[in-house]
């Protein structure tokens, strides 16, 4: 049996580890900060970023929910835009691998049940979802659909990227044997595919699980 450990997994860890020691050290520079300065630096960088998270969350969220969930989706998406980005800095994109993207959308998944089940009751959630048993099917079609769209979305444009690069270093092998072409068209590409796109995806990754919680608990104030 021979065991197989895929890049985008190894990627994947090491961009947590690194998150988590930048934001061990973001958090000792807000303890040690004075609250009557005026934030500047990488401080005043995350502060907005945060003011910005919580207000769009909370516009989705019920009340209840923007507390309870606030801290998981935010960073959540923090994790996906540095992990669609990645492929900047030579890394396989953890997100263009389903395993990971499937295991993001599981634990919204498992949101959505609770909450589901916590608005509708037991019995009516299980006479809702399982009475017919092919209600299963959109039961667990979000599952599917959040993690396929992210997935889809990174992998058809690390796809796109390679087919360029091939067919520019064809290009400029009948000039000189150096791919002096791709550097030059690349960029423009880059921008749209792993930065434009990456960021976009992200956001639409967390606005539709945000969504799917959301209705599960219309009346909630």
């Amino acid at each position: 049996m021979k065991i197989v450990i895929q890049s985008e997994l190894v990627y994947s860890l090491i961009i947590t580890t690194v998150l988590a020691i930048f934001f061990i050290w973001v958090g000792k520079k807000f303890k040690e900060a004075d609250p009557l300065e005026r934030p500047h630096g990488i401080m005043l960088v995350f502060e907005s970023l945060i003011k910005w998270l919580y207000d769009y969350f909370g516009g989705i969220f019920p009340k209840k929910f923007s507390q309870n969930y606030y801290v998981w989706y935010t960073m959540l998406f923090i994790w996906l835009v540095c992990s669609n980005l990645s492929g900047l800095i030579g890394f396989d994109a953890p997100t263009s691998n389903w395993s990971v993207t499937l295991s993001l959308t599981m634990v919204t998944f498992v949101l959505i049940q609770i909450n589901s089940i916590k608005h509708q009751g037991l019995g009516s959630y299980i006479k809702g979802n399982l009475i017919p048993p092919t209600n299963l099917f959109g039961l667990i079609s979000p599952l599917i659909s959040i993690s396929l769209r992210i997935f889809c979305n990174m992998l058809s444009g690390t796809f796109i990227m390679a087919l360029v690069y091939t067919f520019t270093n064809w290009l400029s092998s009948h000039i000189i044997p150096f791919n002096f072409i791709g550097p030059l068209v690349a960029p423009l590409l880059h921008a749209y595919f792993d930065v434009f796109s990456g960021v976009i995806q992200a956001l639409v990754f967390v606005t539709i699980s945000t969504i799917m919680i959301s209705i599960e608990n219309p009346d909630e104030e």
